[in-house]
């Protein structure tokens, strides 16, 4: 398939709403084409990402654990010299960005409670408002790398797929395989007599064959996940430890590398550009949070 305007079209959509549904593509090509036949979403992916894999972005088909559907995902998977002059968010913000992050991917239920998200600003150096973090926690769910569950945040799909490297490389601990299907974990419980991670979609398709959790076949009931979902905001007393050592450690390393960051940087929210018919690939290039928060420093 060749290279056109309806690809261009396509990736300026994708990029803007961050997400869109298998539909949504479907609807977004249909309008573009008018009455002429469009071809399948996955054909029209795949052509375009053979042109944007080189300033690592992607465009990704996926299942969106939160709502279980098929959706379009933009990726940016990246940093170099054609995004890293990008500053749609500040450096502060991508700060709360990456404390945040990291604090639901240390949590039993991978979700923290609206009140402990805005709090986590007393953690940062810089200084931060509880307003400020609460236009940006609106902000993250907008672009769909948070999803709001009554009052928790998680993950949403977006960040599930951009961070999966970040959260690999940047912090192993926090990282685990479901127990069923192998894959990382980034919405599912620990089971509550062996602490073995399960995706929950895994898990709801599980119980409907047996009551009883996958990993150990320990008796399963409701209300064990109703008070993983009410302690999910509290860390254990071996995550506090790490976290509190993790702080101590961070303070001296993050001096060390405020000037040095054009190779310790990984995602952050994007800014859509503007395009014409005729512009060139590099300007379809479009930085995300993945390109901009700030890589913590192995400790040797």
């Amino acid at each position: 398939m060749t290279y056109g305007k309806l690809h261009r079209f396509f990736l300026q959509t994708v990029a803007s709403q961050g997400v869109l549904s298998i539909a949504d593509a479907e609807t977004v090509l249909n309008n573009f084409n008018g009455d002429e036949a469009s071809p399948p979403v996955q054909d029209v992916v795949k052509a375009i990402n053979d042109q944007i894999r080189p300033f690592q972005q992607e465009i990704k088909l996926a299942k969106d654990e939160y709502t279980n559907e098929d959706v379009v995902i933009f990726l940016s998977l990246g940093y170099d010299d054609a995004t890293k002059s990008q500053n749609f968010f500040s450096a502060t913000e991508l700060e709360y960005f990456r404390i945040l992050i990291e604090q639901i991917m240390t949590t039993e239920s991978r979700q923290i409670t609206g009140i402990n998200a805005i709090n986590l600003v007393s953690r940062m150096k810089s200084t931060f408002t509880k307003t400020d973090a609460q236009k940006l926690l609106d902000t993250w769910c907008r672009m769909r790398y948070l999803d709001k569950e009554e009052n928790n945040y998680a993950l949403g799909v977006r960040a599930i797929h951009e961070f999966e490297g970040y959260f690999r490389q940047n912090m192993p601990d926090a990282v685990e395989e479901c127990c069923l299907c192998k894959n990382i974990v980034f919405r599912g419980y620990n089971c509550p007599a062996c602490s073995k991670a399960v995706h929950t979609r895994c898990l709801i398709r599980y119980l409907e064959k047996v009551e009883k959790w996958p990993c150990c076949k320990f008796d399963f009931n409701q209300d064990q996940l109703e008070r993983l979902n009410n302690e999910g905001s509290r860390l254990t007393q071996t995550q506090v430890s790490d976290n509190s050592r993790h702080s101590a450690d961070s303070s001296v390393e993050d001096e060390a590398t405020n000037d040095t960051q054009d190779n310790q940087s990984v995602a952050g929210p994007s800014q859509v550009q503007e395009s014409s018919e005729t512009m060139d690939m590099s300007q379809d290039v479009i930085p995300e949070i993945s390109q901009r928060v700030t890589r913590k420093r192995k400790r040797q």
